[in-house]
């Protein structure tokens, strides 16, 4: 696009869409061209926020590691817009977004959509009105507000409900019981709780948590919740004074209104170059995107895959400007670890997202799963002065061949 405007609005070779682990590395990574593109970042906050350290801001305020994105690539070339995207028009390529002055209107040649995920509540009778969430932000009911009435109530009995049995769930569990340890903590999950990588891990993620005091509630589903109470489907009433929901995630709304091709969890389906499968020229990554093509290891919400999916992103754009078809996306993992209060657990994973080897418990397991916290972080400043420093293991585990079998089979679906 050699215009720099389109009928009044700013035009750009490339717009990503949040700045969260996905979007700001695709965005920093898309200096590698010689030639410099023209390229938007559009986020909500100018604060980088670390979705993986959230359970810790219940504790305490966390000191944020990138505290400014907009100083972060300042002199980068990056333009920073600090706004919401209000609607997205894929056919037009044009992006609204609401500042804090005003509305305005972008045109893009290529996107990326890095908006992330949230915990979806709507589901859940209730949850909405009194259900804490570890989301970030000021509202009502986000981590900090939960932070602000543990303190309130500190020197009163405590009887605390969380919702979920997954990563999420045994961090918020643990941290809450470590911050108020007399305060009566009970997880509630309609499997088992700690069951999310296989037999060994689950009993060693049980056990810390029971050592910590915290009760389990297994194969029972939350129908609602309530000011001071969680009811299941079966009947069964579960007193609490605070709840905190922790269950599945869901993608905003926007990319499913956009006309985009959508999963239910209104995840952009994709191809294996991370494209949309219904809008080329739009590419989805993080928890945004939902590949239909094998990506080596199972594509898995996390910070990791954020990371390596938004470098991946930037590179098929570059590519793209070469006349180049870049490899199907895929990676390997290699470990995984949850907070339990002052404890933890960790394991390797590599290559395929399952427990292998040792697992590691206790202090030493929190100190190495805060070292990688730590390093994803990092990474996004360490991108920042080397473009293309990333790297993620497994790149070359799935061939076109395969990928495109797996597409055709689903077109066929």
């Amino acid at each position: 696009m050699d215009e720099t405007r389109t009928n009044g609005a700013a035009a750009y070779d490339v717009v990503v869409l949040g700045a969260g682990y996905a979007g700001l590395m695709a965005a920093l990574r898309l200096r590698r061209h010689r030639q410099r593109l023209r390229i938007a970042l559009v986020n909500a906050s100018d604060g980088f926020v670390e979705r993986v350290r959230l359970q810790e801001t219940v504790a305490k305020p966390v000191a944020p590691r990138i505290p400014s994105i907009a100083a972060l690539v300042a002199g980068s070339g990056i333009e920073f817009i600090g706004g919401k995207v209000m609607s997205l028009d894929p056919v037009r390529r044009r992006v609204r977004i609401a500042t804090l002055s005003a509305e305005r209107e972008i045109v893009f040649v290529e996107a990326v959509y890095a908006l992330g995920s949230r915990i979806a509540v709507e589901s859940i009778e209730g949850a909405s009105e009194h259900a804490y969430r570890l989301d970030p932000g000021e509202g009502p009911r986000c981590a900090a507000a939960l932070r602000l009435r543990l303190q309130r109530d500190s020197d009163l009995p405590l009887r605390v409900v969380v919702v979920g049995g997954a990563e999420t769930a045994v961090e918020a569990a643990g941290e809450i019981k470590g911050m108020r340890p007399s305060a009566e903590v009970t997880m509630i999950t309609r499997t088992r709780c700690g069951d999310f990588k296989g037999a060994r891990v689950e009993a060693v993620v049980r056990s810390e948590l029971s050592r910590l005091g915290v009760a389990m509630i297994d194969g029972e589903t939350v129908a609602a919740v309530g000011p001071t109470q969680v009811r299941t489907a079966s009947g069964r009433s579960i007193a609490c004074d605070i709840a905190v929901f922790s269950g599945g995630l869901r993608a905003p709304q926007l990319a499913c209104d956009a006309g985009l091709a959508t999963d239910p969890q209104g995840r952009i389906w994709v191809d294996p170059n991370l494209r949309s499968i219904s809008h080329r020229h739009i590419l989805a990554v993080g928890d945004a995107a939902h590949p239909v093509a094998p990506t080596g290891a199972p594509y898995r919400l996390s910070a990791f895959v954020a990371l390596a999916s938004g470098a991946y992103a930037a590179d098929v754009i570059l590519a793209g400007l070469k006349k180049r078809t870049a490899r199907p996306f895929s990676f390997s993992t290699f470990g995984q670890g949850v907070s339990i209060g002052p404890s933890g657990v960790g394991f390797a994973s590599y290559p395929d997202d399952q427990q292998t080897l040792f697992i590691l418990r206790g202090p030493i397991a929190l100190h190495v799963r805060n070292f990688f916290v730590w390093f994803a972080s990092y990474a996004l400043k360490l991108e920042r002065r080397f473009p293309g420093f990333f790297y993620w293991p497994g790149g070359q585990r799935v061939s076109w061949e395969q990928a495109n079998q797996t597409m055709k089979r689903a077109e066929a679906a």
